[in-house]
């Protein structure tokens, strides 16, 4: 089998475990045509599965890729969900909805997100929005998902990002900034982007326990996506919150290698297909193979705090 590494790209991928893909059915939030989520969209439909369920706030943005799915596998059912992670009424909806659509989820890629949101804004149930949309609208609808999952013994992908370096050791009692006194955009994307792999953790040892598996995914630095275009971040800002990172990761720069379209949808279905990874739950995955997490990232104090944080937040346990 061939190397997998930071050239490997998403059809590569298929091209190695497509075969998993056959015939089942798989969600994928924030494909926005252009992004990283849609390049995954358009290439797991060439490995055949039933499904592909594509769930975002705008159908506008989604269309085109549902049509080139369409156009280039025109025997995979493709099916648009309304979602957006700021409305908690909004993701419980969707969650409904999808499942009607199918009965078994075989991959579940929480792809969805938003970057460096320069002022303080809350969601609707009043939340810091990047640490909303980015972590808890996708634990929320990750725990509802969970009896479709099981099913299939399903694969739960949290992507992330390196800017997870910049969250630090931070106070979960602090989640909105003492109201935006003190918010940082950089500190606040860092924090939700380490949520994701804390909370891949956490779900990884709950997720193996039946047979299934969850994985925190970097894809890289994408610098044509809509995410960074969306964002309106200025080099000089970008920049600014590299070397805060580097600060606050003990002198030492944070890697975040520079990838296409396509490598970075590679990392998320890489995970996804891999059943070699199962044994791995948990994992966080870069450059299409397992990635060290700091310790301090890491530590099973900190993602059982936040474990517990997320279920107050929603208002409710999460059971398996």
């Amino acid at each position: 089998m061939a190397a997998f590494n930071e050239e490997t790209t998403a059809q590569n991928v298929v091209d190695a475990f497509g075969s998993n893909a056959v015939g089942k059915t798989f969600v994928i939030t924030g494909p926005s045509q252009g992004g990283i989520g849609a390049s995954a969209a358009v290439h797991l439909a060439k490995a055949n599965p039933e499904k592909i369920i594509l769930a975002g706030r705008s159908l506008n943005k989604i269309q085109p890729v549902i049509d080139e799915i369409k156009g280039n596998s025109p025997s995979v059912s493709v099916d648009f969900v309304s979602l957006d992670l700021l409305d908690r009424a909004s993701v419980r909806q969707a969650a409904q909805d999808i499942q009607r659509l199918t009965d078994g989820i075989a991959g579940l890629i929480n792809n969805a997100g938003i970057m460096a949101v320069e002022d303080f804004v809350t969601s609707k149930d009043g939340i810091e929005s990047q640490f909303e949309a980015n972590h808890v609208g996708h634990f929320l609808l990750t725990s509802l998902l969970m009896p479709e999952l099981k099913k299939e013994k399903g694969v739960v992908v949290n992507v992330s990002s390196g800017g997870y370096m910049y969250g630090g050791n931070w106070d979960l009692e602090d989640v909105d900034f003492q109201g935006g006194k003190t918010y940082n955009c950089w500190e606040a994307y860092g924090r939700s982007k380490l949520a994701n792999v804390q909370f891949s953790i956490e779900l990884g040892k709950r997720m193996a326990k039946f047979g299934g598996a969850a994985f925190a995914a970097i894809p890289g630095f994408v610098p044509t996506t809509k995410l960074l275009v969306n964002s309106d971040v200025s080099e000089k800002r970008l920049t600014a919150a590299f070397e805060d990172a580097t600060e606050k990761n003990g002198g030492v720069a944070p890697v975040q290698r520079v990838a296409s379209i396509e490598e970075g949808a590679a990392n998320l279905l890489y995970p996804a297909l891999n059943p070699e990874l199962r044994k791995s739950s948990g994992a966080l995955i870069q450059e299409c193979g397992i990635d060290a997490v700091p310790d301090w990232a890491g530590g099973v104090g900190q993602t059982e705090k936040l474990w517990r944080l997320s279920e107050k937040l929603i208002g409710e346990e999460v059971v398996f």
